[in-house]
């Protein structure tokens, strides 16, 4: 690491307090809530001044409210963005009661063991931004969205053990009057197709366990399959095909690369860029 890139990472001595503004905790609460964000994804999300911008998340990041991982620079990621999450300070900042805080914490320390990951993390960040921007230009509303620790114990909670599968999220929006839940698998291209395939039976699995499904309150779901390329994409899909138990293919499962869709095209995630195994036909998640 060059030290022009190490400094990045430094915290510089500041001796007055930053003087915290609403957009301030507004910027907080984002990047807490989403874990791991690039500066294109914050900005995205926040209206203003890219420069003005840019420049309190650097504030931010000085006074100890953000943090930079330092694991970007070996992820092979863009060095044209900054990736943050939340530092020690803006979670006490966030925290209003014991119950909160503990919940901010536990995050927090997720967070550091999801460091090596931090590709993967942003893929999720990702989708979630761009159905965040599309949801909203459309009038429908994200009603839950769960991952990590808090997905597992919803899962364990209402399956009354550990999960055999914690997916990579787990949303529901509400649409023309009716709920969709949808699980979300984040692929990076380094799972074996044949692990894959047995993320699909259990997925299947839950579509007859009646427990689960009115525990989570899932009248009906869809598994989403997130690639990096339309190649990954199709080879996943094809295989998914053994997925359900006649081994047709089938609806349930959705797929599409990441390529599809960007910050400046989100509302093309409600498109129909999504296929399944079950026909070559593109389908939008809302079906």
């Amino acid at each position: 690491m060059s030290n022009l890139i190490h400094k990045k990472f430094v915290r510089s001595e500041v001796a007055d307090p930053l003087q915290l503004q609403p957009r301030d905790i507004e910027l907080l609460r984002s990047v807490g809530e989403f874990r791991f964000m690039n500066t294109p994804q914050i900005l995205a999300l926040h209206q203003g001044g890219e420069r003005n911008l840019l420049r309190r998340l650097a504030s931010l990041f000085q006074h100890g409210y953000l943090d930079r991982p330092k694991s970007q620079t070996s992820a092979k990621l863009s060095s044209l963005h900054m990736v943050y999450t939340l530092g020690r300070k803006g979670a006490e900042l966030l925290s209003k009661d014991a119950t909160e805080r503990a919940g901010i914490y536990r995050r927090l320390r997720e967070n550091e063991r999801t460091l090596p990951l931090i590709a993967h993390s942003l893929m999720i960040s990702q989708f979630r931004i761009c159905l965040t921007l599309a949801t909203e230009e459309s009038g429908i509303k994200i009603l839950r969205w769960f991952q990590g620790h808090d997905l597992k114990e919803l899962l364990r909670k209402a399956s009354g053990e550990n999960p055999s599968l914690v997916p990579d999220a787990f949303f529901t929006i509400l649409h023309e009057g009716g709920e969709i839940n949808y699980f979300l698998e984040a692929d990076r291209g380094t799972m074996t197709t044949e692990r894959f395939v047995n993320k699909l039976k259990i997925y299947w699995s839950w579509w007859s366990d009646n427990r689960l499904k009115e525990k989570l309150r899932l009248s009906r779901f869809r598994v989403l399959t997130l690639t990096p390329s339309k190649g990954r994409s199709e080879s996943l899909r094809n295989a998914g095909k053994s997925g359900d138990n006649a081994g047709t293919g089938s609806r349930l499962f959705l797929f599409a690369p990441e390529t599809e869709y960007t910050l400046t095209t989100a509302k093309k995630i409600l498109e129909a860029i999504w296929k399944s195994p079950k026909d070559d036909t593109p389908h939008t998640i809302l079906e």
